[in-house]
């Protein structure tokens, strides 16, 4: 079992470094995660079923960076912007900068609405039974795409930079304190899992 582990990492780490130079190679514009998820299914159980599920060194290295992740996340963003005596910024076209904090969080709100109303279309449509969890699920972005993509765009310091990276920000935490809300309210985790899992197959 432990040999069948360390032979899931060394893959998972062989897949992850040639990734990038492949796409460098052969000169492919596509973002760098994009690819890294697209390996991930080639290798995984939906394709070539490479890589051990639930192995521990994985899980862990999981674990670990996502919370790597959220910190990086939280140095990225400018709290500087949110101060109101802070010089206005223009746009090229000449219009004044929108406060980012706002407009970020206009946007989640917008994103949030439009996922309740596909939710309940689900519903209706008999694909799913809660409407609540496949809105968690559809309203939630993910920071894993969404803060490399902005690095290797050089977009991460301007305004719309800071923009989706707030949206993204603001949607994880709100959808895992109102998961947290909806695993006590049905009173068992299990269910909840169950629910998402059922969901996953019938809605996506």
């Amino acid at each position: 079992m432990e040999h069948t582990s360390v032979a899931s990492l060394v893959v998972v780490l062989i897949v992850a470094f040639l990734t990038p130079l492949l796409l460098h190679r052969f000169k492919l514009s596509i973002p760098v995660v994009v690819a890294e998820i697209i390996m991930g299914l080639i290798i995984g159980k939906s394709g070539l079923n490479l890589v051990v599920q639930g192995d521990t060194w994985l899980e862990t290295l999981s674990v670990l960076g996502f919370i790597f992740l959220m910190f990086l996340s939280g140095l990225e963003i400018d709290f500087s912007s949110f101060e109101k005596g802070k010089k206005k910024q223009f746009l090229p076209n000449g219009k004044e900068a929108p406060n980012t904090f706002s407009a970020a969080l206009i946007i989640f709100f917008g994103i949030f609405i439009l996922s309740l109303l596909l939710s309940y279309g689900f519903v209706l449509a008999g694909f799913i039974q809660n409407a609540f969890l496949m809105t968690l699920i559809i309203s939630t972005i993910s920071l894993g795409v969404v803060v490399p993509t902005l690095k290797e765009e050089r977009i991460m310091n301007s305004n719309i930079g800071q923009i989706i990276l707030l949206v993204a920000v603001i949607a994880d935490l709100a959808t895992m304190i109102l998961l947290a809300f909806f695993s006590s309210l049905y009173g068992d985790k299990r269910r909840v899992f169950a629910l998402s899992d059922q969901s996953g197959k019938h809605g996506v």
